[in-house]
């Protein structure tokens, strides 16, 4: 028999088991049971045997039906108390003292990422391999008052979801954002939403591989960005003079050249696992990835993978031309590009501009997604571990903010 007691007005959920004298006042404290994604997970166990091991598990269940699990053993202090946040794990699926471990080290049996609009985490506490507390918490990635609006080629001339904030009636920064070589509107929409939740208007788009568009990475127009850009501007509540641009992997290279070509549209720029260099077309590997009024963006071709200094300096992105202040990040485990080499090569040259650089230690290529969640990526070819990079994006989710944030401020 379980015993629930919700505490509505504290916001805290509390949940006990009984059935044996050791577990009758073991208790699972959620301080925030419903919050946005990046929320604290406010978990705490309390009446727990002192000297007993308890075992801390969270499961949800994703948008493909797979169920995602993680656990750790904590041993209670001396008042009975488990703290996650002050107390590393003796065991389990992460190491160390962190808030929010159950939640990203969540795994599932694919290769998935932990995404949908409401995700509702179970946890629960054993003793002795017998649960004596249970309680559930919900993330979601916007608030109901975030609107939501598609856009198609055809009808707006780019393909996307525009997510606005409730209150339209104050002009703010708003963001572009769009994702790498895995194509589609996925990676786009994913940070567009987060961002629209912390009160900052954003379009996510896709650019290949949607209706409309090629199927591969493969003479794009840089124009098709610059069309998206302006509707951005247009919409209500949005600052037309402080539109930023978010771009992931293959899109830093769009990101970087639109605001090298298009000064007056973009105010800043914000690149993820960038490059600093050209590269051919995807996934051939030859002929232009970029054009710009219908002539090709000079590029390297595969022999020059990876290398920051290319032997054709036209390759070079020339960001020292970029107006507005730039959001550079990497992990240094980056396994599908040398995104932090990379990064170092624009901030030497941005020395004359702002900049900020982040450059997220044992962290992967996917550390680049700057949202709280975990990705799970069991064969580890994007480099990284599923610890460092979760470490690595709630870094940079919180240093993201404040980079918004002061946007924002110059406006006033």
């Amino acid at each position: 028999m379980r015993r629930w007691l919700a505490v509505a007005a504290a916001g805290v959920l509390v949940a006990s088991g009984c059935g044996s004298p050791a577990a009758d006042h073991v208790r699972i404290t959620v301080a925030a049971p419903d919050a946005l994604f990046d929320a604290p997970l406010g978990v705490t166990v309390t009446g727990a045997p002192p000297g007993r091991l308890i075992t801390l598990t969270a499961s949800a269940t994703d948008s493909h039906g797979d169920l995602w699990r993680s656990s750790a053993t904590f041993r209670p202090d001396s008042s009975g108390r488990i703290d996650p946040a002050r107390t590393a794990p003796v065991a389990g699926d992460y190491t160390g003292a962190h808030d929010a471990g159950l939640l990203w080290s969540m795994t599932d049996p694919g290769v998935h990422t932990l995404v949908a609009p409401v995700v509702t985490v179970h946890l629960a506490a054993s003793l002795d391999g017998r649960s004596v507390a249970t309680a559930s918490l919900t993330r979601e990635w916007a608030p109901s008052s975030v609107t939501e609006r598609e856009t198609s080629v055809a009808q707006e001339g780019f393909a996307g979801t525009l997510f606005s904030p409730h209150d339209t009636t104050v002009r703010r920064p708003a963001v572009l954002t769009f994702g790498g070589s895995e194509g589609g509107t996925a990676n786009g929409v994913l940070v567009a939403r987060a961002l629209a939740a912390k009160g900052y208007p954003a379009l996510g788009i896709g650019y290949f591989h949607v209706p409309g568009q090629p199927g591969n990475l493969e003479n794009i127009p840089l124009e098709y960005f610059a069309t998206a850009a302006r509707w951005l501007a247009r919409q209500p509540g949005v600052d037309p003079h402080r539109i930023e641009v978010y771009g992931f992997s293959r899109g830093s290279e769009a990101a970087l050249l639109l605001a090298v070509g298009f000064p007056g549209l973009v105010d800043g720029v914000v690149v993820g696992s960038p490059s600093s260099v050209v590269h051919a077309g995807y996934p051939s590997g030859i002929g232009p990835a970029w054009t710009l009024h219908g002539r090709p963006i000079p590029y390297v071709d595969s022999t020059e993978k990876n290398d920051p200094r290319p032997a054709d300096d036209r390759a070079r992105i020339p960001v020292e031309r970029i107006r507005g202040p730039v959001f550079l990040l990497c992990g240094q485990d980056d396994a599908v590009m040398a995104s932090c080499p990379f990064t170092r090569a624009i901030g030497d040259r941005l020395r004359a501009r702002p900049y900020t650089e982040l450059q997220e230690p044992d962290a992967g290529h996917n550390v680049g997604i700057p949202v709280a969640g975990g990705v799970n990526t069991p064969d580890g070819n994007v480099g990284g571990t599923q610890q460092a990079d979760a470490l690595g994006r709630l870094d940079a989710w919180s240093e993201l903010l404040k980079f918004l944030a002061a946007r924002t401020e110059s406006v006033r």
